[in-house]
């Protein structure tokens, strides 16, 4: 035996997203994370492949290479991996589905790019890369989904102009399904959300940054806030589906950056029976400034925080913002917040280290039982 082999042995790593997760991407490929890195790419031309078993054959390779303690180059210092320990690397409980970029409004910090008018129609009928819809299926005959706790998260363009999302949405809920997280703009009432309401298997997110028709406008590009409230109304009719829609304010800079414009974002809130809501920051802004986020705009969250909170709603700081709930998992969060607060960073800025926490994933989420990362 090789003494000096024994203590010079690689320390074992595992990641839950790695483990766990599927990510089938715009850029044709199936991928096991959206993190912050980049992590690595399992299945290119998702457009030519046959089958899903290559993504679980290359899944299995880098779960081996971690629990060896060879990190491969996209999962380099990322904050998900841990010590390794012994878990059920063959059930999916988390399916990201980012495969088309399709919208129907041009929102001025899209991370598409400059998104113009122009461009939505340009899109409109721009063809899907592949059809996601058929790998599905696949991992549901490969019994390898957790159906009770599996985990939607449409992450792509809006939602309403995927052209088959009824089928997918329905392919989960008959197939077995935990919850689905739908962002959308709500300019397009679809009668699935309601439906999936109504089974308290859904969750939905939509980002209005604005108490008026005009700011509203300037900011999406397109006239629809009215119809966009008017859908809302229809989703939030009972008390179990306003539980189960958030509502999220993006501060963009010489925009919607007062507190007048948050106060109106209220009254629409108030109305519609919403009790969550999110704070959040135009990215672009944060990567812009290398995330040296004014003390400006990070007093003014903290005062629109507490503006919430006054009238008693829910609130969370997202993405580039730090998190913060008002209900009864605080004490967890702070618990967890000082050891994210510990963590090193090695892609930002040291001032930005207290505010930043995942790039999709809000902290008082991890305590929501029907959500596996």
């Amino acid at each position: 035996m090789n003494l000096l082999g024994i203590f010079h042995k690689k320390k074992s790593y595992s990641c839950l997203l790695l483990n766990n997760n599927l990510h089938f991407t715009s850029r044709n490929t199936l991928e096991p994370c959206c993190s912050a890195n980049i992590g690595p790419v399992m299945v290119k031309d998702l457009d030519k492949k046959n089958s899903i078993r290559e993504f679980i054959k290359e899944k299995q390779k880098y779960i081996n290479m971690l629990k060896n303690g060879d990190i491969p180059e996209g999962c380099k210092n990322c904050v998900h991996l841990t010590s390794y320990k012994k878990t059920n690397y063959l059930k999916i409980n988390k399916i990201t589905l980012n495969h088309y970029t399709q919208c129907n409004c041009a929102c001025i910090y899209c991370t598409q790019g400059n998104r113009t008018l122009e461009k939505i129609k340009e899109d409109e009928d721009k063809p899907i890369l592949y059809d996601v819809l058929k790998f599905i299926n696949e991992l549901y005959d490969m019994s390898i989904i957790d159906k009770q706790k599996l985990y939607i998260d449409f992450q792509g363009g809006n939602i309403s102009c995927l052209k088959n999302y009824h089928d997918i949405i329905n392919t989960f809920i008959n197939r077995g399904v935990g919850t689905i997280y739908i962002p959308t703009n709500n300019i397009i009432y679809m009668p699935v959300i309601e439906k999936l309401l109504a089974m308290k298997k859904g969750e939905l997110c939509t980002a209005i940054d604005s108490g008026c028709s005009e700011t509203y406008l300037k900011i999406k590009q397109v006239d629809k806030f009215n119809k966009v409230i008017e859908n809302l109304k229809k989703y939030a009719a009972t008390k179990k589906s306003q539980e189960a829609i958030r509502l999220k304010y993006i501060i963009i800079p010489t925009i919607n950056d007062n507190i007048h414009e948050f106060k109106q974002f209220l009254k629409i809130a108030k109305m519609l029976h919403v009790k969550n809501l999110i704070i959040d920051i135009d990215a672009r802004y944060s990567r812009m400034t290398e995330y040296n986020i004014d003390p400006y705009f990070i007093n003014l969250a903290e005062k629109m925080n507490s503006i919430a909170l006054r009238q008693n709603f829910v609130t969370e700081f997202y993405s580039f913002l730090l998190q913060n709930t008002n209900n009864k998992k605080m004490y967890k969060l702070n618990i967890l917040q000082n050891i994210i607060k510990r963590i090193k960073f090695k892609y930002f800025n040291k001032k930005i280290k207290d505010l930043y926490l995942y790039h999709h994933y809000g902290l008082n989420r991890l305590f929501d039982k029907k959500f596996i990362f």
